[in-house]
């Protein structure tokens, strides 16, 4: 799902709602989440799940495609972790459209 699609269920949700409004505070939503991220703040939304950032180490790493080795310094990378109930979510979800595609096959 990308953005203007969540705008466009957004505004289905809720027709009464202007579309720019809905773009102008998905906008927002996004805008907010990063600069927070990259201030090094922890971002939690109940029920669903917490952004942070992980350490990476400085290291050698490898192009698998032509074997060059480049030495890359430390960095970080935003990291999200799914709540307890968006997890139950999508593995019962899962879960049960595996078994029915491995009934009807």
């Amino acid at each position: 799902m990308v953005k203007s699609e969540i705008v466009n269920k957004l505004h289905n949700l809720h027709p009464k709602l202007n579309r720019m409004d809905i773009k102008k505070t998905v906008d927002v939503l996004f805008e907010q989440l990063g600069e927070h991220l990259s201030n090094g703040e922890r971002i939690e939304i109940r029920n669903f799940g917490a952004f942070s950032l992980k350490r990476r180490q400085a290291g050698t790493v490898r192009n698998p495609r032509d074997g060059v080795t480049v030495d890359k310094g430390e960095r970080y990378v935003a990291y999200f972790r799914a709540g307890k109930r968006l997890a139950e979510r999508v593995n019962d979800k899962f879960i049960s459209s595996t078994k029915n595609k491995l009934k009807s096959a």
